[in-house]
């Protein structure tokens, strides 16, 4: 039998603003309907007696709460922007790093692996961590 890991996501979404300098039409202020989605792995051999390895409805939360104050924010003067412009890029960098955390609280056996974030409907990146 083969042993494998399963990948969980769950998503959350929140309208900023932001600005990009130096970058054509981004340097203007606009903002955009974000979307980001987490994906969790889970071994096969950390389900619980149920089958199950995390609730999608605490991956869930984790989303919500990595971008709570991002929420009809201006983006770059968040803490998270000071030093670093806020690209998709780098939401997605810092929707990570703020996951990884809060995940450990909720699931032991869980690891975030990847968060996408998309700007528009069409433009999506994924953060992996190396």
């Amino acid at each position: 039998m083969r042993v494998g890991h399963y990948l969980l996501s769950a998503e959350a979404g929140f309208s900023a603003a932001h600005r990009l300098p130096g970058v054509a039409q981004c340097d203007q202020l606009h903002g955009h309907n974000w979307r980001v989605r987490i994906s969790v792995q889970i071994q096969e051999s950390d389900l619980d007696e149920s089958g199950m390895g995390v609730d999608f409805r605490a991956i869930e939360k984790v989303a919500h709460a990595a971008v709570a104050d991002f929420d009809h924010a201006y983006l770059n003067d968040l803490e998270p922007f000071q030093d670093r412009a806020p690209t998709a890029e780098q939401v997605a960098r810092t929707v990570f790093e703020r996951s990884e955390a809060q995940l450990k609280r909720v699931a032991q056996s869980g690891k975030v692996v990847a968060v996408e974030a998309w700007e528009l409907p069409h433009f999506r990146v994924t953060y992996r961590p190396d």
